[in-house]
């Protein structure tokens, strides 16, 4: 049994030593991403305040210049950067998993996110912090020189569960996270050591930027648990909103893939313009991430449903156009102001509860991860003992999204990558 569980894990001292210090660098790395990230979108924000008809230049002029540069020079960086990590960890190939992740790819990576958001793209932060992390860890392979391919891939797992934990301060949520939707084909036995790594990666993110929640402490909201049947048409609506979100992100995609230089500048454009209109409308609201709308939700300042109807196709536009940005924050968000819509009809069930409920529904019909999404949202208000609702309204959620499409995103994505790699 000892030999057996020896397998699973490296032989090396230095191993663990080079381990540890991929965990500080990715701690580092990601905060300094996440605030740069931050800084841009408020720059952005307060000055389309002031000068709303210059985001008509601003915006659509940024949406080319990076889609347009990311495709001819850094196609990987691209979209969220989950798909990245599956597509390599599901292949064999190790100049495929070169390409989708290195040291040069998460600098580019935060390099793009900062010009995307200062140019007001609704793009999340919580992807690319997962592809900066997996491009650390596996840039480290050079120096550790795994050698197995199970641990090849434990090691790019890791990297996007200390991604997601930094992001979110979300350990439970980042290590279910590289178990359920990194590594899907990953041998159980890889569940240990990507836990005591995370964990390490969660210790030394703690010691560094402190423990605070993501999205504050609402830990005081309670349910009672024989009202847990009225969350069903909660779970029921956001299933389907979320599920054709999903359905129409990869048709349009499809429909827009463009391989002339010509028309990958006029959809850039087009997609552009339509970002910026929406901006226009919601003064600056739906740029960004969310974090800042979000959490104004929670403290009761309903945002309208105009706002969740331009986050929602806004966020559409921005994704389907593959500029680099994750889609997990603007998913949040447009859960977050569902649940502030029909919390109204929710006389005996507190308004952030309903809240939180639908965040996690909505997340779940995304991106087809239902664990994960229950615990990011509980972890981020510090509500985990709404555990049992919140995994009822995520697996309702999930199931109504598999029938409005078949296949989850980021796999259907990371589909897309493999076949990139083979043609380049």
């Amino acid at each position: 049994m000892k030999r057996y569980i020896a397998h699973h894990f490296p032989n090396e001292l230095k191993t663990y030593a080079l381990l540890t210090l991929a965990s500080v660098l990715t701690v580092v790395a990601v905060t300094f991403f996440l605030s740069i990230s931050g800084f841009s979108q408020h720059i952005f924000k307060t000055f389309i305040v002031e000068y709303p008809v210059l985001n008509f230049i601003i915006t659509p002029i940024t949406f080319v210049a990076i889609i347009y540069f990311a495709k001819q020079y850094c196609h990987f960086v691209q979209g969220s950067g989950i798909p990245q990590l599956i597509a390599a960890t599901n292949s064999r190939n190790k100049s495929i998993r070169e390409k989708l992740l290195s040291f040069r790819v998460a600098t580019g990576k935060i390099g793009f996110i900062f010009l995307a958001m200062l140019g007001g793209a609704p793009i999340g932060i919580e992807g690319p912090s997962i592809h900066i992390g997996g491009s650390i860890f596996y840039g480290f392979n050079r120096f550790i020189k795994l050698n197995r391919k199970f641990l090849i891939h434990a090691l790019i797992a890791i990297g996007g569960s200390a991604g997601l934990i930094v992001a979110f301060n979300a350990p439970i949520a980042g290590i279910l996270f590289a178990y359920e939707e990194i590594g899907r084909n990953l041998k159980k036995q890889a569940l240990i050591l990507i836990a005591i790594v995370s964990v390490m990666v969660y210790i030394f993110s703690i010691i560094y930027r402190g423990n605070a929640p993501y999205l504050g402490d609402l830990s005081l909201h309670s349910l009672d648990l024989s009202l847990i049947w009225q969350l069903l048409p909660l779970a029921i609506i956001t299933g389907i909103f979320g599920g054709l979100f999903a359905r129409a992100m990869l048709y349009l995609i499809k429909k827009f893939i463009a391989h002339t230089k010509t028309k990958v500048i006029i959809i850039a454009l087009l997609l552009g313009v339509v970002v910026a209109i929406f901006n226009y409308l919601s003064a600056g609201k739906i740029a960004g991430s969310g974090h800042a709308e979000v959490l104004q939700i929670l403290n009761n300042k309903a945002l309208g449903l105009d706002f969740v109807v331009m986050k929602y196709f806004a966020t559409l536009s921005s994704f389907v156009s593959t500029i680099p940005g994750g889609v997990f924050m603007p998913s949040i968000s447009i859960g977050a102001g569902l649940g502030s819509e029909v919390a109204n009809f929710y006389t005996q069930i507190n308004t952030q509860v309903v809240i939180i409920m639908a965040m996690i529904g909505y997340l779940s019909a995304v991106i087809r991860a239902p664990l994960t999404s229950t615990f990011v949202i509980l972890e981020m208000t510090l509500s985990l003992h709404l555990l049992l609702p919140g995994l009822l309204v995520a697996f309702i959620a999930n199931f109504i999204s598999k029938q409005i499409y078949q296949q989850p995103i980021y796999e259907a994505l990371a589909d897309n990558y493999l076949k990139l790699t083979k043609k380049a």
